[in-house]
């Protein structure tokens, strides 16, 4: 009898639920048609018990317990306890109500217990610093800039993201006192970012250099305004860049020593920024355009430490020459004016020796029209010269050459494309002191020079 009980009790359920079904679907036939308005209102009511009518219940998947003896009915009700209140429900949980459900069938909301956290949006926690001694914050900064020294410059870039204090470290002047990017393609900014940073020696060799120079958060120097750089070499010799670019770099460049712009576009208010550099050492302007004496002229006349100057192949007239040849400092010791064919006389090699008595380098290649005078002119006037080029130069006799053992400084002589090399073999052996056609390209005023293609002017610039 103890093993049949519990049967019992499940089967008298079990016809309990479905006799309350079927009272359910009879109480929606009948009252469909009258009281659907009615119900859609009741069933959001505050005051209405919707936990002890039976076909709510059924509605909602649910039933009233059963007592184990068998007698069906509610749970009497304690004396001090309130009729049980509907809350208005979220949103968020009327979005759990079946979509399925017609229209015509009462909807009533789940009476779920709703969770507060799902009304709120919290704040991340954030993670509890790493516990434990930051040793590498002892270090001083000299020994940390002692480490820094030993990185590559996109390192430095990386190490400055670090933390404030890295940043301070990585952006040190003495980190970024020399810099190489050689042909590299940099976008607007990226060079005034590095002439903040202190550099003094930069080459830009063969780059892409994009406008504007300085970005407009970098504008001025923390101390110094306006902005004043410290580039003491330069080398732009065949960059890719703006004439306004190229006048907006040598804007904040009053200290230049060294320069190279060969193959690049010249405008007068360029030259006027070059004119700047008072204490310019050497110019390179090979193969430039847009060069006439009156803008030579305006760099001639400020920069009077000039020692080494590249004009070969500029272009320039027999005016030009003229002028030029009249301005050059006294200072000047190498000097290439080559590729001048039809404008180069032997009238302009006669000014530059009485203008510049003191040149040890001297490279007039491929002046087609000058003659024997021109090197009668040298021999005369120019005593201390080193190095002599007149390649090309097809209307000089070679006799002519001859009269050079009475240099004794001397010590090259460049005449390709003129002799033979039984007359070379000839020559060699009456010039015995002199070293001919030992220098294919000429080195004067150019920053690299054969296989060093690490360092302009003889100082490194690649870590």
């Amino acid at each position: 009898m103890k093993q049949v009980a519990p049967k019992m009790k499940v089967e008298k359920r079990t016809r309990d639920e479905f006799s309350q079904r079927t009272k359910k679907h009879s109480y929606d036939k009948e009252n469909s048609s009258n009281n659907n308005n009615n119900m859609r209102c009741n069933r959001w009511s505050l005051g209405g018990d919707v936990g002890t009518n039976p076909p709510l219940l059924a509605d909602m998947g649910l039933s009233l317990l059963q007592e184990e003896e068998g007698v069906a009915g509610p749970s009497p009700t304690p004396p001090n306890s309130q009729p049980q209140v509907a809350r208005p429900h979220s949103p968020m949980v009327l979005q759990n109500i079946d979509q399925n459900v017609s229209s015509s069938e009462p909807i009533i909301p789940d009476e779920l217990p709703v969770n507060d956290e799902e009304f709120f949006v919290y704040k991340r926690r954030r993670l509890d610093s790493i516990l434990g001694d930051d040793r590498f914050n002892r270090l001083s900064d000299e020994l940390i800039l002692a480490v820094f020294r030993w990185l590559p410059k996109f390192m430095l870039a990386r190490c400055a993201q670090v933390s404030c204090r890295w940043k301070r470290l990585a952006f040190d002047e003495s980190l970024w006192r020399r810099l190489d990017l050689g042909g590299k393609t940099l976008k607007p900014g990226v060079v005034g970012r590095v002439i903040l940073r202190g550099c003094s020696v930069l080459r830009l060799a063969k780059a892409e250099v994009g406008c504007p120079i300085f970005s407009p958060q970098l504008q001025y120097l923390p101390s110094l305004s306006p902005v004043r750089s410290r580039l003491h070499y330069l080398d732009l010799s065949m960059a890719a860049l703006q004439p306004q670019a190229l006048e907006e770099l040598l804007s904040v460049c009053f200290d230049l020593k060294k320069l190279s712009l060969e193959h690049c576009t010249l405008t007068a208010d360029v030259c006027s920024r070059i004119a700047e550099n008072t204490n310019l050492e050497t110019l390179n302007l090979a193969m430039c355009y847009g060069l006439n004496h009156s803008i030579l002229v305006t760099i001639l006349n400020q920069c009077k430490k000039l020692q080494s100057l590249n004009l070969a192949w500029t272009g320039l007239s027999a005016e030009d020459l003229r002028v030029v040849c009249r301005r050059f400092p006294h200072s000047l010791e190498r000097l290439n004016i080559s590729g001048c064919r039809s404008t180069l006389s032997d009238s302009h090699v006669r000014l530059l020796g009485d203008q510049c008595s003191g040149l040890v380098e001297l490279d007039v290649s491929d002046g087609t029209h000058l003659t024997a005078s021109a090197v009668s002119a040298v021999i005369s006037s120019l005593h201390n010269i080193e190095y002599l080029a007149f390649s090309r130069c097809y209307t000089i006799q070679p006799e002519a050459y001859l009269g050079l053992k009475a240099m004794p400084n001397l010590i090259y002589l460049d005449l390709y494309g003129i002799l033979s090399e039984s007359a070379l073999s000839t020559l060699q052996e009456s010039l015995p002191h002199i070293k001919i056609n030992k220098y294919l390209f000429s080195s004067v005023a150019r920053p690299t020079v054969g296989i060093r293609r690490t360092s302009v002017w003889g100082l490194r610039v690649r870590d």
